[in-house]
């Protein structure tokens, strides 16, 4: 069982605790909405959507982080800046949880932070993300917005294997985001397809073990897009992908994008066991703190 003698770190985001040992906080659950093909997105260039469908899949997933209580982040996709704004501030009216603005460049992504200031959202909104690409002119200008909540993805092409992830977060990535006056960021250690999810769960030790940052990673993409279970129709879909959600839990992840936020029922109640084992663990074994909420009080 994993304790890491480097002192972790903690970062309160809204109402969400990211980061700790293994056990001492509930494991984040991000769930994403308006993606390509969310049969709720009507016209991504307005933000036009139908707010039923919406509610009733933010409704359901706040249920079962309740239920379970573990921890929720909801990840709001989108290209352009005025729909971005437009769905983020939906969502922040029905759940009170933090949310990614995850912008599919800087071009729609600081423009939305800029907007979701004015309208006194900030707080609870974390950039997606900071990353190879980002300019020195973007990062003062998220400097001059105030952004305080960031990803840093390790992504690039020289940057595949744990040891060139950390370098690049340590001598790249962190610096850009302490020039933007970032205080809580997220390592998104980058997920390239599923066979090398193996790699992420490493980088997730290693970073956790040397830098003690939340760390955790998105095998959304890759295990929806996986052609040879579909086979087996739906209900072992569901276990291929809960199976993944749970191996990323036991790789130490603080918090774990799980893809379209309709499968909060396949996947939150399974790594809510691995978060609740955890804290056993580190309660009943360690002799350690964990959080108030969490689910070992109440799944067992």
């Amino acid at each position: 069982m994993l304790n890491f003698e480097t002192e972790q770190k903690v970062f309160q985001i809204g109402n969400v605790k990211l980061g700790g040992q293994p056990g001492e906080n509930p494991i984040v659950m991000v769930g994403s909405v308006f993606y390509t093909n969310h049969e709720a997105l009507l016209d991504e260039k307005t933000g036009k959507f139908d707010k039923a469908l919406i509610e009733k899949e933010l409704n359901e997933f706040a249920e079962i982080i309740e239920d379970t209580k573990m921890q929720g982040i909801v990840d709001v996709i989108g290209g352009y800046p005025e729909a971005l704004v437009k769905e983020c501030e939906f969502v922040a009216d029905i759940v009170d949880y933090p949310f990614l603005v995850d912008g599919l460049n800087d071009s729609s992504r600081i423009p939305a932070m800029g907007r979701l200031k004015e309208i006194g959202l900030l707080d609870r909104a974390i950039l997606n993300s900071i990353d190879k690409a980002t300019t020195e002119e973007n990062l003062e200008k998220l400097r001059e917005i105030n952004v305080k909540n960031a990803v840093l993805l390790t992504f690039g092409n020289r940057y595949i294997f744990p040891k060139q992830k950390l370098k690049f977060l340590k001598e790249i990535l962190i610096p850009k985001a302490q020039k933007a006056g970032i205080e809580n960021f997220l390592v998104d250690t980058a997920v390239l397809d599923l066979p090398s999810i193996s790699i992420n769960f490493e980088t997730t030790h290693m970073i956790k073990r040397e830098l003690g940052l939340p760390t955790g990673f998105s095998p959304a993409n890759s295990i929806y897009g996986w052609e040879f279970i579909k086979k087996y129709g739906e209900s072992a879909r569901c276990g291929a992908i809960a199976s993944l959600m749970t191996y990323s839990a036991a790789a130490a992840s603080d918090f774990i994008l799980y893809g379209p936020i309709k499968y909060a029922k396949c996947v939150i109640p399974a790594v809510s066991l691995i978060s609740g084992v955890n804290s056993y663990y580190r309660k009943r074994v360690l002799r350690k703190q964990i959080s108030e909420r969490g689910p070992l009080k109440v799944i067992f």
